[in-house]
């Protein structure tokens, strides 16, 4: 347990504790190793001490957004946009109207092109924010024997 120290500032009614990071901890890396921890950090936009910090407690610091990647969240945005209208187009049509809509087979097929291309922008940019985070093998966040609790 991290003891902290509370400083007269505390005691006058501020909240925050004081905590003070004086212990250190050494470890040896080789160089690839050490490359990729401050890519790593860099990344996330924390430091080297904060992200080895954040990940040897059992956190998994998310990434920063690069600009293509907010490019694509903008035009996701977009995408909702136009399906949300797309829904309340439908919402306006009788039963009949959207019968004959769906049965029509070239409307339909360009639809689905259009929305496949969506949606696999969509699946991409997924499978991409979610290996951002992923670390070599044989790392992972399941303590061992030597450090179960």
């Amino acid at each position: 347990m991290i003891q902290e120290e509370y400083t007269p500032k505390q005691q006058s009614g501020q909240k925050k504790p004081v905590i003070r990071r004086d212990k250190v901890v050494v470890t040896k890396v080789t160089a690839q190793e050490l490359s990729q921890i401050k890519s790593s950090a860099g990344q996330c936009g924390m430091t080297r001490s904060d992200f080895i910090r954040a990940r040897a407690l059992g956190y998994k610091p998310r990434q920063r957004l690069s600009d293509k990647e907010l490019d694509g969240l903008r035009q996701l945005a977009v995408c909702r946009t136009d399906t949300v209208n797309f829904a309340n187009a439908l919402h306006g049509l009788t039963d009949d109207e959207k019968v004959r809509l769906f049965r029509h087979q070239p409307t339909m097929l360009e639809w689905y092109e259009k929305v496949a291309r969506v949606t696999n922008h969509v699946t991409a940019f997924l499978k991409s924010a979610q290996t951002a985070n992923s670390y070599p093998a044989g790392t992972t966040d399941e303590p061992d024997g030597e450090d179960a609790v």
